[in-house]
């Protein structure tokens, strides 16, 4: 007999062929261990230099031994008469089979399960009519496009996993994930899920076409992140949503000098497996990631996700990674456009978070934007950084030609697109503003200024439904809990609910009130006349409880609270508000005129560019200086006062304003220019669509013209016994009629 033929009759073969599948199977077996209980990331390649070292040997040991009914015999010891190497065989080809059928079921059955629509599905309308009408046989279905169903050229890349032994590498690991989201999100044929809401799915385990439902895409690109010492190990896998269908998946091991190639690499191979959902010939080519040195890597990323907490304090430590950044690595762009942007988000401009005074910012803002273009030329994020930074400097139109720029660079950039909504909004352009925001929204739906954002210009436009719905649909997505309570207060509130409000807002753990929960509750409870403060709740801003103190007729806390703001922070233009604020409820006129004179340079330019108020959409105080200004006989300033606040209305009304406050506001000018009838017509407006006012409104200066008149009083009475059927809700004591007609008597009068 030949050798071949006595191989085959030794079932050397078979051996081999058996012995293949089933170490095929023990490597997926070690792949998936070593992931689900993070071994060391030699553990599967060890498996499979073992199965690789021990195949000669199987097939040695199949050639020279041979399993007998009394056990295992050396071959050639064994009559070839007594030999049942045939029946072997048999066993063993029946296990082949099994085999290969089982390794077949596992490559391709992924492809087919869920494949085929339902018979009732919307995606398929079969109307024998319409068809007809379009000369279609009557029997054709009529394929309807379902708006819920993503497009096939969508994808969500999934913040990768920290499986290194310590778990230290978060960072790291988030790094690498939203680094590929800007490459891919720079591909115009694609649509890129926002980094939010990609993101929000951390550590959730959910179900993936849960997740592509949520973020309208038709794949998912996750994977995790391993590394020791200076080795790294990066798996990716780019996933079909709805199918579960493994598209492409690869394993990466190298040195983390190397982390860079392996982005690109990802990223390209992502587009050649989407090619044919991008309709294009070929994939487009990815630009290079920006190198650096890793350990500079490893602290801007740090740093970057720091900046999006919008904390003051992880701002102020961001900012001080960065410096560490530019010492390792002068030349490295992302980090100068990343520090600009902490300097301007630390700023104490109205809408920012921290307390550096706004030019001191802007100045080093300015030069490190600056650093960051010469480096970079198409550095997105440095075109968005110097377009919030000529906001804020009062130069609109360069703004908004940068932030649009950055737009064209990285159509997700989560901040150019938001700031530009803002930038459009400061030009009156609410409208513009709006749809830029709900572009956003469906980019990424869980961004939370963005859902701010949107309702506040749903509300001033007027659509207060389209605001609701905003704020029900974050909180069908979101999987925070204190979040959903937060915004069904909200909703409740627009409704005019007040005290569910604030029962909602109760519901949120004392430890997980942050700053705007607290600040809500407490305004929620000013507005019915309570303060918060007797019931253990106390607002963290000193400007803000200086506020409260003066609604509630507490003066002198309220002078003292805000003064000593003042000295510790004299320019902060946040304070220079509750400061004018106070003294115009006090009714300390003379002291704000002289503050005009003095420190805001009796000059309303000054008031226009330096004193925008933290809200996108009320006007400088104009207000509170022009009614100071009559009652201490300056007519001049009181005139041009009143000139720059009906400028200030107009320029929203011009674009579709419409919103209660803007009715107040309107309501509050005629009244102080005599005009009765007009006034009272606005107010009522207002009054209406707002549902329940503060409880301090009705006792305002300004409507010492009309305090007397018949509708007037009926609005005021009106809301009076809104509030107190607000406040049996929360078993509170209804408040005496005086108080909506006086106010609170302050102790500084």
């Amino acid at each position: 007999m030949s050798f071949l033929g006595e191989l085959k009759r030794r079932n050397v073969f078979r051996v081999a062929g058996v012995y293949t599948v089933v170490g095929w199977l023990l490597v997926q077996v070690a792949a998936t261990v070593e992931e689900a209980i993070a071994l060391p990331a030699w553990f599967d390649a060890v498996v499979l230099s073992f199965l690789v070292i021990v195949f000669p040997i199987a097939l040695i040991f199949a050639w020279a031994f041979e399993l007998t009914p009394d056990g295992i015999k050396r071959t050639s010891s064994v009559d070839e008469d007594e030999s049942i190497t045939a029946q072997t065989g048999s066993k063993l080809d029946v296990v082949l089979i099994i085999s290969f059928l089982l390794f077949a079921g596992a490559m391709v059955m992924p492809r087919f399960l869920g494949e085929g629509t339902p018979a009732e599905s919307p995606a398929v309308v079969a109307s024998a009519n319409s068809a007809a009408e379009d000369g279609k046989p009557a029997d054709t279905p009529v394929v309807i496009a379902d708006p819920n169903t993503p497009p096939d050229a969508s994808i969500a890349v999934l913040p990768f996993a920290d499986l290194s032994p310590r778990g230290d590498q978060e960072y790291f690991a988030d790094g690498i994930s939203e680094e590929l989201l800007n490459v891919l999100a720079k591909v115009k044929a694609l649509k890129v899920a926002g980094r939010t809401s990609s993101f929000s799915f951390k550590g959730r385990n959910e179900d993936l076409k849960e997740i592509g439902r949520v973020l309208k895409v038709a794949h998912i690109l996750e994977g995790s992140v391993r590394s020791q010492g200076d080795r790294v190990r990066v798996t990716a896998q780019l996933i079909q949503v709805s199918d579960g269908y493994h598209l492409w998946s690869e394993t990466y091991d190298g040195n983390l000098s190397d982390i860079f190639a392996v982005q690109d690499d990802i990223a390209q191979q992502i587009l050649v497996a989407l090619k044919e959902q991008l309709v294009v010939v070929a994939a487009p080519e990815v630009a290079p990631a920006t190198r650096t040195d890793v350990t500079a890597y490893g602290l801007f990323l740090e740093a970057r996700d720091l900046i999006y907490t919008r904390d003051e304090a992880k701002l102020t430590r961001a900012k001080a990674l960065l410096d560490q950044v530019i010492s390792i690595d002068p030349e490295y762009a992302p980090s100068y456009s990343a520090r600009a942007k902490a300097y301007l988000l630390l700023s104490d401009r109205p809408r920012s978070y921290g307390k550096i005074p706004v030019q001191e910012s802007s100045n080093k803002a300015e030069a490190d934007v600056t650093m960051a273009l010469e480096l970079d030329p198409n550095l997105a994020d440095a075109h968005a950084v110097r377009g919030l930074l000529n906001d804020n400097l009062g130069n609109p139109d360069f703004a908004l030609a940068s932030l649009r720029r950055a737009l064209e660079l990285n159509p997700n950039s989560l901040d150019a697109r938001n700031w530009l909504s803002i930038s459009l909004q400061n030009s009156g352009r609410m409208r513009e503003a709006v749809d830029e925001l709900e572009v956003l929204l469906e980019i990424d739906p869980l961004f939370p200024p963005a859902v701010n954002n949107a309702m506040n210009g749903r509300d001033v436009l007027g659509d207060y439904a389209g605001a609701v719905a905003i704020a029900e649909r974050f909180v069908e997505l979101t999987n925070d809990p204190v979040v959903a309570l937060d915004y069904r207060s909200r909703i409740a509130a627009t409704e005019g609910r007040r005290a569910d409000a604030i029962k909602l807002l109760e519901q949120v753990p004392v430890v997980d009130r942050d700053r705007g929960v607290v600040q809500s509750l407490v305004s929620e409870y000013l507005l019915l006349g309570e303060s918060a403060m007797e019931l253990g709740i106390e607002n963290r801003s000193p400007t803000q409880r200086a506020i409260t103190f003066a609604r509630l007729g507490e003066g002198e806390a309220a002078l003292k609270l805000v003064e000593t703001s003042l000295k510790e922070a004299p320019g902060q233009n946040s304070v220079q508000l509750a400061y004018i604020d106070v003294l115009s409820i006090t009714g300390n006129y003379e002291r704000l005129m002289a503050y005009f004179k003095t420190q805001l340079e009796g000059s309303l330019d000054f008031v226009a560019t330096r004193l925008r108020s933290q809200s996108l959409i009320v006007p400088p105080p104009f207000r509170q200086i022009a009614i100071a200004a009559r009652a201490t006989g300056n007519e001049a300033i009181f005139q041009a006062a009143m000139l720059r606040f009906r400028e200030a209305i107009d320029t929203y009304r011009e674009n579709g304003s419409v919103a209660w406050w803007f009715d107040l506001f309107d309501g509050t000018y005629w009244a102080m220019m005599g005009q009765a009838d007009l006034s009272l017509d606005f107010l009522e407006s207002a009054v209406e669509k707002r549902v329940v006012m503060e409880f301090f409104f009705f006792t305002w200066a300004e409507f010492d013209s009309v305090r007397e008149h018949p509708r007037f009083v009926a609005m005021r009475d009106a809301n009076a016994a809104r509030i107190n059927e607000q406040r049996a809700q929360l078993d509170l004591d209804p408040l005496p009629a005086e108080v909506f007609v006086v106010g609170y008597k302050s102790s500084s009068e």
